[in-house]
């Protein structure tokens, strides 16, 4: 059976225009959300998120580009191409350690939509910390007045943790002359510990140091102890 002339340029033109869309489609991104929130979480967790995606173009869809602000990374995606009506997933990591209050972090994905190159994702959520140590002294300053060479001498400070976890006492720095007695170097939550700090003249005259104490409290992680002393 032969094509009538009209029916073999009608073939021609639609083979035309399906080459030329299969040439001259564009590629479209369309995201699930433009923006993840994450709620309330603890400051110093990693937090997984993921923002959905599909080519709702008629041409092939290239992830050219992913860039991220401080605290995020992007793992690897599967692929870098994706076919009209394909899906995908781009996966994000938030680093919040540092890190309080309410957060808002950008991810900037570039593509070859030419209607939409550069898509700008956000992460949003509530930081809190719960988890802390803090760490506080009964006494800052400790006189052992008038003192004679040859002799030992004391006096006691406290180290308070108001925190909600355990305070651990990482280092003490101190002169040769002084000697920190720890009653234990982990205070729990709420609780106190003596520091008994002997003292052993070896020079007279004025006398001034400093003890310091180093923990991991959330704040004030370095605690400083000033002693004083006329040595006879």
């Amino acid at each position: 059976m032969k094509l009538s002339k009209s029916m073999r340029v009608m073939g021609i033109i639609a083979l035309f225009l399906l080459t030329s869309l299969c040439l001259f489609g564009e590629a479209t991104i369309k995201f699930k959300e433009t923006t993840v929130n994450f709620g309330d979480r603890e400051a110093g967790d990693i937090v997984d998120l993921k923002f959905e995606f599909e080519n709702t173009g008629d041409s092939v869809l290239n992830i050219e580009n992913i860039s991220t602000s401080c605290g995020c990374t992007t793992t690897a995606l599967d692929k870098k191409e994706y076919k009209p009506g394909e899906k995908g997933v781009i996966p994000v990591k938030f680093h919040t350690q540092g890190y309080t209050g309410n957060v808002v972090k950008t991810i900037t994905v570039k593509t070859n939509d030419e209607k939409n190159i550069f898509s700008r994702l956000e992460i949003t959520g509530n930081l809190k910390i719960t988890k802390f140590a803090e760490a506080g002294l009964s006494s800052d300053k400790l006189n052992f007045e008038t003192v004679k060479l040859g002799k030992r001498y004391s006096q006691k400070t406290v180290i308070r943790n108001s925190g909600t976890i355990d305070l651990k006492v990482i280092e003490v720095i101190h002169a040769p002359e002084i000697y920190p007695v720890f009653e234990k170097s982990i205070i729990p939550a709420g609780k106190s510990a003596e520091v008994e700090i002997f003292f052993d003249p070896q020079v007279s005259g004025n006398y001034t140091t400093f003890l310091k104490i180093r923990t991991d409290a959330y704040k004030q992680r370095l605690l400083v102890v000033r002693l004083d002393a006329v040595i006879e």
